[in-house]
């Protein structure tokens, strides 16, 4: 029987960032209790939002146990400390009223105390979408860290910082709600597809007011002018093009080719066109059954154009 691993390897996806927050092998930190009076919060918190109810069951918790994981502080000039991670922890220890708290001390700069605050509130899934966003936009503002560096850092995958950060572009207002929670991420990037700050502002309140599904806003905001990606041709069979072309260059007389999606047959002239014309009734005529009125399902067209320079 294979003997169980010494401890746990770190939890993927989250970064390099966690083995800083665990204190890994190549981070060595101690643990020490320090007065909790002593403690100061980080400014550059990403959380923002503190549920007072949260706090308080929070702090019953931390009566009876006592705080079981320990937070992280760097120290300040005064002797004083400042957090890094584990603002909840440390709020509840004041409201419970412990006179110290367990925490792991270490020499941090901005960026690093920033970071280590970001992966564990995203480890914990405590942010709200906006206060993520935020956090994402300072590393890469004021500290010059690639999308491709935050990505790696906070383990998450580019796409999903990416979108994030572009939560930013909303109103401060339409901001305020998604950060409330009067709308979700769905609905945000619905409003988002909206080019203009007001129509985005009278979507959003039209979504709170009626209560819009996420699918019901796509459709409304497609309705105030979203932007929506062409539909890309499916790529045209080059030998069966070329069969088209034959046939409509022997059928029309007319120069033919065909593109994705369409023919465009072309003249030089009135009377070439007025000639295209006999051609095609006459097809038509012949064979009635099949006949050649345009496209009822939405494929391809047929496209008579005048040639260049007439």
């Amino acid at each position: 029987m294979s003997s169980l691993p010494a401890s746990d390897p770190p939890r993927r996806g989250l970064g390099r960032g966690l083995e800083v927050l665990l204190g890994g092998p190549s981070s060595p930190a101690g643990l020490s209790d320090i007065p909790v009076g002593a403690v100061r919060p980080n400014a550059r918190q990403p959380r923002r939002r503190f549920e007072a109810e949260s706090i308080a069951a929070l702090a019953e918790s931390v009566r009876v146990s006592g705080v079981i994981q320990p937070v992280i502080v760097k120290p300040l000039e005064d002797g004083a400390y400042e957090l890094v991670a584990g603002e909840r922890r440390w709020r509840a220890a004041r409201a419970a009223g412990l006179p110290t708290i367990p925490a792991i001390v270490r020499e941090t700069d901005d960026r690093e105390s920033l970071l280590l605050a970001l992966v564990e509130n995203v480890a914990r899934e405590d942010l709200s979408p906006v206060e993520e966003a935020r956090a994402y936009a300072v590393l890469q503002d004021e500290f010059g860290l690639s999308l491709g560096d935050v990505s790696e850092r906070v383990g998450r995958a580019k796409p999903t910082v990416s979108n994030r950060l572009r939560l930013l572009e909303l109103p401060d207002d339409v901001l305020g709600l998604l950060e409330r929670g009067l709308l979700t991420e769905g609905h945000a990037r619905a409003v988002l597809a909206v080019p203009d700050h007001e129509e985005r502002r009278r979507l959003a309140r039209r979504i709170v007011r009626q209560g819009l599904s996420v699918r019901a806003s796509e459709r409304a905001a497609r309705w105030a002018g979203a932007r929506t990606k062409p539909r890309k041709a499916a790529p045209v069979d080059p030998a069966l093009a070329e069969r088209v072309r034959a046939a409509a260059e022997r059928l029309t007389g007319a120069p033919v080719r065909v593109l994705s999606g369409r023919i465009e047959i072309s003249f030089q002239s009135e009377t070439q066109l007025e000639e295209l014309a006999e051609s095609l009734e006459a097809a038509v005529a012949a064979r009635p059954a099949e006949g050649l009125n345009g496209s009822p399902n939405g494929g391809p067209t047929a496209t008579i154009w005048p040639r260049a320079g007439d």
